[in-house]
Parts: C-alpha cells; sequence; structure tokens
C-alpha cells in the first residue's frame, strides 16, 4: 500500500470500526426508573417546542424540554403575556415617556432608567417578571468502549474513552419568553491532542508503520443550541435559533427526519447530534388538538449565505379518533423536493405507527454493481488498473446514474405490553425499513465509501429491528433491561446488543452493554476490509468486528 494512501484508508477504518458500537437509541429514563416516584433534575437532552400542544415525539426520541426544564406540561397552554426585547418599538403604543428627572435635577440617562427599573410599555403585552428567571445545569457523560475484531489479539483491542459535557443557560423572564443556550464540551484521552491520532488497525500501539491521520480537535467545543421562544397573541408561538426538531414515530430508522443535517444513528446510545439554525412559526389548534408548523432553514443544506439558499418547510399534525398523523414537506435549493408521512395509533393491545418519505429521483448518482461476486474478484477483473488504495476504487469502470420516478423510504413497525408479573410488564417491538435507494449486495460498500456516500443504516435496501424492554423488573425498580437486534436484511448481516441501565442516585445513572455482530462477513454490521489492497504492513485495514463491550457513567444536574 503506497504512503499516500494511507491518511484516506486510516480515516475510513476511523469512520467505521465504531458502526456496531452500540444498539439503540435510549428510552425515556423516567418510564425505564420509575420517575414518577422522584422528581428527576433537569437535563438539556432536547430543544423545547412551544408550550402549547407541543410535536409529537417517538418514544425513542429526544423528551421535551418542557418536561427536562420545568415548563408547562404536554398540552398545557401558557398564560401571561410575553414582554418585548429591549429596544423594540411598538407603533401603537403611547407616546414615550421623557427623561426622568433625580431629585438632583440631573436627566437620567435612557442606561440609567433601564438599570433602575423605570417601567416600560411592552409591545406584546403586560407580564409579571420571574424572581428567578436564569437557571443553570449540564450533564456530564463519562464512558469506556472496547470492541474486540476478528484475528485482533487482546492487547490490539480498539478501546475509546470519550467525554462529553453539555452545559446551559435557561433564561425564562415571563412565561411566555424564554432563551436558552446549551454548549458542549468532547474529549477523549485515547487520541492525541494534537490533532492526530494512530487510528489503524493497532491504534496506540507506536509502531512508526501504523498510519496516523487527522482528527477533529480533541477537546472540541461545540455550540448545540442557542434558541429564543416568544409568542404572539398567544397564537402564534416563534421559536428563532439553532434548535432540536425531530420528526417522524419509528423507534430506529426515521426517513421523514429532515430538519436535522445528520441521520440519527439508531445504535448510538446519545444522540450526539447538534442542532439545526431555524425560525420556527407553530400555531395550535385547541379545540381539536391540531398543530400547524412553517418554518424557514437557515443551514439544514449548508450555510444560508444568500436569500435564494434559505430553505423552507411546513408540517400539519392532526388527531383523527386513535390515530395521530402528520404531513411535512421541505423545499431547498439544489435539493429534490421531500414530501413525508407518518401515523401512529392504537390498533386493539398494539401500537402501530408507519412513516413514509417521498421524494422524485434522487440528489446523489447511484451505482450499478455486479452481484454474484465479491469485491475483491472486482477489483481482480480491472485490468490494467493499479488498485492499492481506496482513493483509487475511483477508476472502477462502474456505472452511474440518476433514478427517474418516485424513490420511497418507508418504515414502520408495533409494540406490545403485556403484564408478567403482578406489578411488571414488558414491552416487544418489530421495525421494518424499506429503502428504495438502497443496495442489495455489500459489494457496493467500499466504492461507496471511496466516492464519499457511505450511510450508515441507510446504505442497505431491506433493514429489521426487534427489541425487548423490561423496565424495573420485581425489586429491581431502578434498573432496566433492554435487548435489541438490528438487521441488514439484503447483505445478511445482524448485530445483537444487551443493555443494562441503572439509576444509582437520583443525579447518577450508570450503563453497561455487550453486542455481538454476526452474519455475512462483509455486510454492514460485520463491514471488513482484509484482503489486497486493504492491508498494512501485512495487517487487515479494517478486520470484521465480532463484540464490543462499554459502560457509562451520567450525571444531570
Amino acid at each position: 500500500m503506497n504512503p499516500r494512501s494511507l491518511s484516506a484508508a486510516a480515516a475510513l477504518a476511523a469512520a467505521l470500526a465504531t458502526l456496531p458500537a452500540s444498539a439503540q437509541s435510549r428510552p425515556d429514563e423516567d418510564a425505564l426508573f420509575g420517575g414518577g416516584q422522584q422528581e428527576q433534575p433537569p437535563t438539556p437532552a432536547s430543544a423545547a417546542q412551544p408550550p402549547a400542544t407541543p410535536e409529537k415525539t417517538p418514544p425513542s426520541s429526544r423528551p421535551s424540554e418542557d418536561s427536562l426544564f420545568g415548563g408547562p406540561s404536554e398540552g398545557e397552554q401558557p398564560s401571561g403575556d410575553a414582554p418585548t426585547p429591549s429596544g423594540t418599538v411598538n407603533p401603537s403604543a403611547p407616546p414615550a415617556q421623557p427623561p426622568g428627572v433625580d431629585q438632583a435635577g440631573r436627566e437620567e440617562t435612557r442606561d440609567e432608567q433601564a438599570l433602575s427599573g423605570t417601567p416600560t410599555q411592552e409591545a406584546l403585552g403586560s407580564e409579571e417578571h420571574a424572581e428567578d428567571p436564569l437557571k443553570i445545569g449540564g450533564q456530564f457523560y463519562l464512558r469506556a468502549l472496547a470492541q474486540g475484531s476478528e484475528g485482533v489479539s487482546f492487547g490490539s483491542t480498539t478501546f475509546s474513552a470519550p467525554t462529553l459535557v453539555d452545559g446551559y443557560f435557561d433564561a425564562r423572564p415571563t412565561d411566555r419568553l424564554r432563551g436558552m443556550v446549551v454548549g458542549r464540551l468532547t474529549f477523549d484521552p485515547t487520541l492525541s491532542s494534537q490533532g492526530t491520532g494512530f487510528l489503524g488497525t493497532n491504534p496506540g500501539d507506536g509502531s512508526p508503520n501504523t498510519p496516523s491521520v487527522a482528527v477533529p480537535p480533541n477537546p472540541r467545543v461545540l455550540l448545540d443550541q442557542a434558541w429564543l421562544r416568544f409568542d404572539i397573541a398567544r397564537t402564534v408561538f416563534v421559536t428563532a435559533g439553532k434548535q432540536h426538531v425531530k420528526w417522524g414515530t419509528s423507534r430506529f430508522w426515521n426517513p421523514t427526519d429532515f430538519l436535522s443535517p445528520q441521520r440519527r444513528d439508531p445504535l448510538a446510545i446519545f444522540d450526539a447530534r447538534t442542532g439545526a439554525s431555524m425560525v420556527k412559526l407553530h400555531v395550535p389548534w385547541e379545540d381539536k388538538g391540531w398543530n400547524f408548523y412553517g418554518i424557514a432553514l437557515l443551514d439544514n443544506a449548508g450555510p444560508s449565505s444568500t436569500l435564494g439558499r434559505i430553505g423552507g418547510a411546513a408540517r400539519a399534525e392532526v388527531v383523527l379518533g386513535q390515530a395521530e398523523m402528520g404531513a411535512s414537506a421541505v423545499l431547498q435549493r439544489g435539493r429534490k423536493p421531500r414530501f413525508g408521512l407518518d401515523l401512529s395509533s392504537a390498533l386493539g393491545p398494539l401500537d402501530v405507527y408507519a412513516e413514509a418519505a417521498l421524494r422524485k429521483g434522487s440528489d446523489t448518482p447511484l451505482y450499478r454493481l455486479p452481484e454474484g461476486i465479491t469485491f475483491e474478484q472486482l477489483i481482480e477483473q480491472a485490468q490494467g488498473l493499479e488498485i492499492d488504495s481506496l482513493d483509487d476504487l475511483r477508476q472502477l469502470p462502474i456505472e452511474s446514474y440518476f433514478p427517474e420516478g418516485l424513490t420511497p423510504q418507508v418504515s414502520g413497525g408495533f409494540t406490545y405490553t403485556f403484564a408478567y408479573n403482578e406489578n411488571d410488564t414488558a414491552t416487544v417491538g418489530v421495525e421494518y425499513f424499506y429503502n428504495s435507494t438502497g443496495y442489495s449486495t455489500s459489494i457496493a460498500y467500499p466504492y461507496l465509501i471511496a466516492q464519499g456516500q457511505y450511510q450508515p443504516f441507510y446504505v442497505g435496501k431491506h433493514y429489521g429491528g426487534l427489541y425487548t424492554v423490561l423496565a424495573g423488573p420485581g425489586s429491581w425498580d431502578k434498573t432496566s433491561f433492554i435487548l435489541s437486534n438490528l438487521g441488514n436484511l439484503s447483505d445478511r448481516s445482524f448485530t445483537s446488543r444487551l443493555d443494562v441501565l441503572h439509576r444509582a442516585l437520583s443525579y447518577l445513572s450508570i450503563e453497561a452493554y455487550v453486542a455481538v455482530n454476526y452474519g455475512t462477513k462483509g455486510g454492514e454490521f460485520r463491514f471488513a476490509l482484509d484482503y489486497p489492497p486493504f492491508e498494512v504492513n501485512g495487517r487487515p485495514l479494517l478486520p470484521a468486528p465480532i463484540v464490543q463491550v462499554g459502560g457509562g457513567l451520567r450525571i444531570n444536574l
């Protein structure tokens, strides 16, 4: 393998070695740990929805910030009028009062009036101010992860210990005005602090021949959320800034989650995606329990440096009997229009859900690859081409094309909860995902990686998931068990994982898991690059994963 390819190849290894590192998104902690028995402290895990009839959120998604930060409960409407930010002028307001005069006859400046609390007319109405308008908190999340791979000794087993710290400022001067800022710090002591790290088959072994590539800064500081929320005449609720808005009803695959620039990793313990910048208008219809949204997207498809690049989205949520339905649409320059439908309802003892994303064609090209052969055989058939790195795979004579007509993505499933003891229940769930633009063979994966178009959990055509949850079984009231199984049904690769979650103290949660990978070698959940030309000093660039173990400590304040 020539030197110029080491960086790209090692970067691939870093990106893919962690794919099967976990098993599913976290369920609601109050349900798992008996949150009704003891009030839990707030955490900044998600962006708040407007207090009036907030957006419906599936069980595996981020909880609402109203519940996290002590706001109104679901369906509860706020009261009072929102103040106008300093400096806002209301044309219909009475003329401004002249500057005040102190006892010494000196005119008070505008700043002095503001600092001394001189009453001012508020454009959106008057409202009592909170005595303690600012709350400060956050979370500390410490993890340790190890992955055993085929043919790799115990001493060379990959290991990481990522730390995540979130801190938030939550300002609520009145119940109609709120501002939120959430910052994030990430750090991994197993990576170099100089911006490079050993990311090869044997990371950290000190060998001079081990490939070293650039990695993100370590530590790294990110802005997760920064938004302001208020209402207009108690009718239109406005949230402007960097925020989290999640659409869709499915647990593992959310094809209608249009508003986040990144796909949610269904195997991630913690959804570490940061928010997207937007201006959201929410108009609830309280009598019917319906909700309507209009959104301006500022960075969903890249920074909107011109007015023409600002995207638009709309959504309607309606309740019909026991069914809740949503319809959404997103329009952005440079991307195909996307339309989504989602549904959740009770059907006898089952809770059923489904969602479908529709668009015409594809934003990126698809590739026609032969079936029935391995990628190694495909390289051997490329006569006259020198292929010794991932970059060189772009030379393969593989046809690209853009599909015509609709290209749907559909997911759906059901959950069933039953009592297995007098005071204990269990929940089982099944989910299926169809991806019309996915591939039915794993030989496409190395080529997609070389083209920068490999999207984990959305690269196959057919997927399936099965899970079971035991929340507080028997006398273990603060312990929950989750068994999850995910499979790429197209390439027949699978991963199964058992999570144990325990609330040790009021503020401390303990997590532990073990996961195994099985099925077709080279498939998505058992992906490997262990044949020529993907070898470094006779060692596989990426050996097939076998087992992962990990644990975590989380403190919420």
